[in-house]
């Protein structure tokens, strides 16, 4: 009972929805290289005949601007656009017309008075050529990171990285050549890490970018140079500088010993002298006394 219920329903709101304007599209997502023309499709069917209010509009994020209104373009597109019917023609797109676009179609004859429907318009950017960091050298079990990065090229690229004009591959495992070596890429952010790094991966590595819309692109080939770690040197460095150490702290010994380096204290057997004023005679005391009176 109750699906009957539901197909009856659905079928009534058939009915309901071809008695009034409906709305379609020939493409709803619409890719173009940039420079070229693209197409908006919309086209609109009413119940009954009459001039239905046309208009387009341009929405990226939740800001809205119109593109046609009450019977033209408006002034942004008047001179690079043109209405066929009820589509829209863009002529040399660029990067700041990428968004999506409404075509919205209002007939006040009809029992459904208003239509509308959303195309996503995609413009296509060749990538630029990558900046790559790729340091000169590193020291063996150090964690190493490579970078590669373009920011011109629409939809994002991907990032392939080379060594010795080898291609790395995202999972390392898979290839022979690589399998005992500890590196990850990430071919969406086009970075390349060592965890850690060894004295084999000692070579020169560049990096590719590429989308749908052109490429590759490629940033200069440059060498990593991987050290290992010299114990034998650190060793001998240590034991010279305790070395030194040890003599200095002798000499400082011997002087403080000899007394080359003074004496806090007074030796003993040395008269200290003072400041203090010469005794009075008593005569000249005296001859003072009977000078005042």
């Amino acid at each position: 009972m109750m699906r009957v219920f539901l197909y009856s329903f659905s079928l009534l709101e058939l009915i309901y929805q071809s008695h009034g304007v409906t709305v379609t599209s020939s493409s709803r997502n619409v890719e173009v290289k940039e420079f070229e023309m693209a197409e908006l499709s919309c086209n609109y069917r009413m119940e009954r005949k009459g001039k239905p209010r046309l208009e387009w509009k341009k929405i990226v994020g939740n800001d809205v601007s119109f593109v046609y209104f009450d019977g033209s373009l408006t002034e942004k597109y008047i001179d690079r656009a043109e209405v066929r019917d009820s589509s829209i023609r863009l002529h040399k797109v660029t990067r700041a017309d990428m968004a999506t676009y409404r075509c919205e179609v209002a007939a006040k004859e009809d029992k459904v008075v208003f239509a509308e429907i959303d195309i996503k318009l995609s413009v296509l950017v060749p990538p630029a050529v990558p900046t790559c960091k790729i340091p000169s050298s590193a020291m063996s079990g150090s964690r190493v990171v490579l970078t590669c990065k373009e920011s011109e090229g629409s939809p994002p690229s991907d990032y392939t990285w080379y060594k010795d004009n080898k291609i790395l591959l995202e999972r390392p495992a898979k290839d022979l050549a690589f399998i005992n070596t500890s590196y990850t890429v990430n071919q969406k952010t086009g970075v390349l890490t060592f965890n850690p790094v060894r004295k084999t991966n000692s070579g020169s590595y560049h990096c590719e970018a590429k989308n749908k819309a052109g490429g590759p692109k490629k940033c200069s080939a440059q060498y990593m140079q991987i050290n290992d770690l010299d114990v034998g040197a650190i060793v001998i460095t240590v034991i010279i500088i305790a070395s030194v150490l040890s003599l200095c702290g002798f000499g400082m010994y011997y002087a403080h010993r000899k007394g080359y380096l003074g004496n806090s204290r007074p030796s003993k057997g040395k008269a200290t002298k003072h400041n203090t004023a010469p005794p009075v005679n008593e005569q000249d005391f005296k001859h003072t006394k009977s000078f005042v009176i």
